[in-house]
């Protein structure tokens, strides 16, 4: 599998540990603007570079599949105890993927405009080819998308994103991708455990159907929230209110599980 480069840090809160699985391109270091908040509501915040991104190794085959193993691998080593499991789009993908393998591992599952929705291999191209920078400017345009509102970071945000896309083991991912790898209908209802489908109005990086894929095949328990002012990277636009939303979603998660624990009244 290679090494995994692991961010970790112990909380104050009741709840369980949480792990959170970045985007294409993205590393565990770009949640730190929420790592504050986030540690009052959680006993841990495990933030692990998915492999072939920051700092951990490439899969020693580059295929998707090769991909979601080493992540697999990797959870069950860092993690070692029933976890909430954050995931951002391809991050989400991985967290899914995690669920539907171990579904003991995953005490709730929150899904930030989570990629694998199931899609033509037209809309598949489509996707990939806002992945093809071949400039700074295209890369600018690329981050205008990302983002919910400009901001003054867009430049250095783009330039980051270029330079991680020259990686073989990044641009490997989009590139390798068929449309066999992705989610089914089957995947996502047999995801038992409380899960949050969160999926902002200023998504612009995914299409509209993979939305209503998600809606149409979570399980009925399964929550979904739009927030306003929101795109496909929130951690960007607002780290403080997807912070907050996370230790809510572990509240409720505990909550959950207490009710569920309770003798019923006689």
């Amino acid at each position: 599998m290679g090494r995994v480069h692991v961010l970790e840090t112990k909380g104050v809160g009741q709840g369980p540990p949480l792990v959170m699985l970045h985007g294409l391109s993205s590393a565990g270091v770009h949640f730190f603007p929420m790592l504050r908040p986030i540690t009052r509501g959680f006993s841990r915040v495990i933030l692990p570079d998915l492999p072939g991104h920051g700092f951990s190794d490439p899969p020693r085959v580059l295929e998707l599949e090769g991909f979601h193993d080493a992540t697999l691998e990797a959870l069950d080593r860092i993690v070692g105890e029933p976890a909430v499991v954050f995931g951002n789009s391809l991050g989400g993908f991985a967290a899914i993927r995690y669920a539907r393998e171990r579904p003991y591992r995953v005490k709730g599952l929150f899904l930030a405009s989570p990629a694998g929705a199931a899609m033509t291999e037209d809309e598949l191209e489509t996707l990939r080819s806002l992945f093809r920078m071949k400039h700074h400017a295209d890369a600018v345009a690329f981050v205008d998308r990302l983002l919910a509102r400009p901001s003054w970071i867009r430049h250095p945000i783009a330039w980051g994103l270029r330079r991680q896309l020259r990686r073989p083991e990044v641009s490997a991912i989009l590139r390798i991708a068929a449309t066999e790898h992705l989610l089914t209908p089957e995947d996502l209802a047999r995801l038992d455990m409380p899960t949050l489908l969160y999926w902002g109005k200023d998504e612009r990086i995914l299409p509209l159907r993979s939305l209503e894929f998600f809606k149409r095949h979570l399980p009925a328990h399964a929550k979904v929230e739009e927030p306003e002012g929101l795109g496909h990277a929130p951690f960007l636009d607002a780290p403080l209110t997807l912070a907050e939303r996370l230790v809510r979603f572990g509240q409720e998660v505990v909550a959950g599980a207490r009710s569920m624990k309770s003798p019923s009244p006689a």
